[in-house]
């Protein structure tokens, strides 16, 4: 849940803060006196969720004047709004030039210790956007005093015998973010005197990201060693984080260490892939009458968590992709059983179809693919070197790394302009390129890079990714005269379209189209009876309505068709 932004008054909250004594504490008669900075609507979230809480959690700010005085003013009100939700949240203010910060290491403001007489987790910036999500669920598990880890992950933390420190970078935007992060706070809590966690939010503290190489978050370091990118299934990072070592030397291949399947569930109906259409298809399968779970390998929402803008859903004038996958996933959550960052490997047909994963297999009677779709690379030199490192596709996610410096932004849809128009807003000095002489993007989206005066190169590809250690440039060639030249940037974010995800689909042997999609027919059958497509997987109209409307159609042809099947064997078995 995306409580809330960074505002733009915590600059005078700072200035106001009387910094003469080292340590105070904010009292109560102050924090009733000041105005909300949490959203009325959040509150009330939050106020439910606290009655949970069990031990008191302190909360030990560390700020230093001068240092960052806009964010650690809104981290300041933030917290002394969560004092004021539950008697068991309490702030404590330290400066910087405390002797205590020295003794702990810290040296950025702010910086949020949480519940330091128990544990080492610490959150350097603000947590505003997806961090604030991590800061809350931190908050609950300090308290609680329990991981929440699965047992295989307990079991395997208890071997370690050597100190780890995790550091995970993060940005506000980030939606793949809050998974890795609260991977490293339940380690911390698990083994608390071997483990401990800071969150880095990367705008705030660049010096810091770029000290360790970080293009890309979510980024995470062990013990300034081992760097991993991307967000990892809960048994992947415990198995990296025991053996300092990345699961591809544990294990040989990209999957998850271990890989066996705990238990075995039925399911009338199995569905893989928790985007839009996966969610659409979970609330009407339920709703039919058949018990259901949708399996997600990383968080919900698929690519539009990562939107920074959507103009288009019905309803709604404009909202970010989080928001509305927040508001999706809670009212499938309402219905349907959502397992995130659990994949599923393989997928066997029989009288029962298989899907195992590597905590569960799962018996069901159909399944629906929704995994999706993945951004196309463009397969130049240099491209693969500098992933998570220069080269993204992610301009919501990574595009507060490049504040007051040199990106561009490669394609001419929809995606390609919203990314640029989000980095500019963010800071950045945004070039397009685009490989045609006119954009396929909306008419309005045109307008508004012509508006911000965001220069265009047309008729112009990449044809390499330069630079040594660092990514320094791109390599182009004009489309028209075959003329090549090249462009000094920090950063190349990639929107030149997508590709189905059709894994699982190849291996089952479904039928894909011409262009690479699951094929589906109008009711989202597949050339496999009982196994269903919706969404992107199967090409068409990529958009969140249609992937939604697909969704809400294959769990009624799942319904329609299991029924079927039931009067078929009931008939056969009255025949003589």
């Amino acid at each position: 849940m995306a409580l809330f932004s960074k505002k733009d008054d915590g600059k005078d909250a700072a200035e106001a803060q009387d910094r003469t004594a080292p340590e105070r504490t904010a009292p109560a008669e102050t924090a009733d006196a000041q105005e909300w900075l949490i959203p009325e609507e959040s509150r009330g979230y939050l106020s439910q969720l606290f009655k949970g809480l069990k031990a008191p959690v302190e909360l030990r700010l560390f700020t230093g004047k001068g240092l960052n005085e806009e964010y650690a003013g809104f981290t300041r009100r933030f917290i002394a709004d969560l004092t004021r939700l539950s008697d068991n949240i309490s702030l404590t203010e330290v400066d910087l030039d405390a002797p205590e910060a020295a003794e702990r290491g810290i040296a950025e403001s702010p910086t949020v210790l949480m519940a330091p007489d128990r544990y080492d987790i610490r959150f350097t910036g603000a947590p505003a956007g997806e961090e604030g999500r991590t800061f809350i669920e931190a908050i609950a598990l300090c308290s609680l005093g329990r991981s929440g880890l699965r047992q295989t992950s307990r079991d395997l933390l208890a071997t370690l015998a050597e100190k780890r420190h995790v550091r995970v970078f993060v940005s506000p935007t980030c939606p793949y973010c809050p998974g890795q992060a609260v991977n490293a706070v339940r380690a911390a809590i698990e083994r608390p005197e071997l483990v401990s966690a800071q969150i880095v939010e990367i705008s705030e503290n660049r010096e810091l990201a770029q000290r360790f190489g970080v293009g890309s978050v979510p980024h995470t370091v062990i013990n300034d060693s081992l760097a991993v990118l991307g967000m990892e299934p809960e048994e992947r990072f415990t198995a990296e984080l025991v053996a300092l070592r990345s699961a591809e030397e544990l294990t040989g291949t990209a999957g998850s260490p271990g890989g066996a399947a705990e238990e075995s569930v039925f399911r009338d109906l199995v569905i893989v892939g928790g985007g839009p259409a996966g969610l659409a298809a979970g609330i009407y399968a339920e709703r039919a009458g058949l018990r259901s779970v949708i399996l997600e390998k990383a968080n919900v929402g698929g690519q539009v968590a990562a939107t920074p803008v959507v103009e288009n859903y019905p309803g709604m004038t404009s909202t970010s992709g989080g928001k509305l996958v927040d508001m999706l996933a809670a009212h499938a959550r309402e219905y349907v059983d959502i397992h995130e960052f659990e994949p599923v490997q393989e997928i066997k047909v029989g009288r029962l179809i298989e899907a195992v994963t590597p905590r569960v297999l799962y018996r069901c009677r159909a399944l629906i693919l929704a995994t999706g779709a993945s951004w196309k690379a463009l397969g130049v030199p240099g491209e693969s070197a500098f992933h998570g490192n220069g080269v993204s596709h992610c301009a919501s996610c990574d595009g507060a790394l490049y504040k007051d410096r040199k990106v561009v932004v490669v394609g001419g849809g929809n995606t390609a302009l919203t990314d640029a128009l989000h980095l500019r807003n963010l800071g950045a000095d945004v070039t397009v390129v685009h490989r045609r002489d006119a954009f396929r993007a909306q008419e309005h989206l045109q307008k508004s890079v012509a508006r911000e005066a965001i220069p265009v190169l047309w008729n112009s590809e990449v044809t390499a990714v330069l630079g040594e250690g660092a990514l320094t440039g791109v390599r182009l060639r004009d489309t028209v005269t075959g003329e090549e030249r090249e462009l000094a940037c920090d950063g190349v974010f990639v929107a030149i379209g997508e590709k189905s995800e059709t894994r699982l689909a190849r291996q089952v042997g479904l039928r894909l189209d011409a262009d690479g999609n699951v094929a589906v027919d109008r009711e989202m059958r597949t050339s496999i009876p009982r196994i269903y497509g919706a969404g992107d997987v199967t090409g068409g109209l990529r958009q969140i309505v249609t992937a939604m409307g697909a969704g809400a159609t294959a769990a009624m042809t799942a319904f329609a068709d299991l029924k079927r099947f039931e009067s078929e064997e009931a008939g056969d078995e009255e025949r003589p």
